[in-house]
């Protein structure tokens, strides 16, 4: 009987090229973190999920984009994305999704959800940095400043 030997890694699928002045390959700020996921996320036409993993002195490991839904939601795969942040060796995480209509209302499920994975990331002994709705016109919302204080 054989049993097969299983190992997982992450594996590159392409690069991205940030042109901005306030980025040096450190994310310390919401600012920041929302310029990367504008150009990534903002122009989308249908909601997407982009989470940005960070090692323990701030430095981006690297980025995914992790869900892909509709015009009016997507669903955050949770496991997922503590797969990728365990294989990135990251300490602090930025998520952020957008909002194709520009309307950058945060709601209910957003608050919740950002703090149901605020709890998760400190199990994992990592921290959820911030949450970020972004939109086409390049504004962003930082759920972390809405609320304060993440749990």
């Amino acid at each position: 009987m054989k049993i097969d030997v299983v190992e997982l890694q992450i594996c590159t699928k392409y690069s991205i090229e940030i042109s901005s002045e306030n980025f040096d390959g450190y994310i310390y700020g919401a600012k920041t973190a929302a310029e990367i996921f504008s150009s990534e996320l903002g122009s989308s036409n249908v909601e997407r999920i982009g989470v940005l993993f960070l090692d323990n002195t701030y430095r981006v490991i690297n980025y995914s984009n992790i869900a892909i839904g509709s015009v009016k939601d997507v669903k955050m795969p949770i496991a997922e994305l503590f797969k990728l942040a365990l294989l990135s060796n990251a300490s602090r995480i930025f998520i952020a999704h957008n909002h194709p209509s520009g309307v950058l209302e945060i709601t209910e499920p957003d608050i919740e959800l950002t703090k149901k994975i605020g709890s998760i990331a400190k199990l994992f002994d990592m921290e959820l940095m911030d949450s970020i709705i972004v939109s086409f016109n390049g504004e962003a919302v930082s759920i972390r400043e809405h609320l304060k204080e993440l749990v």
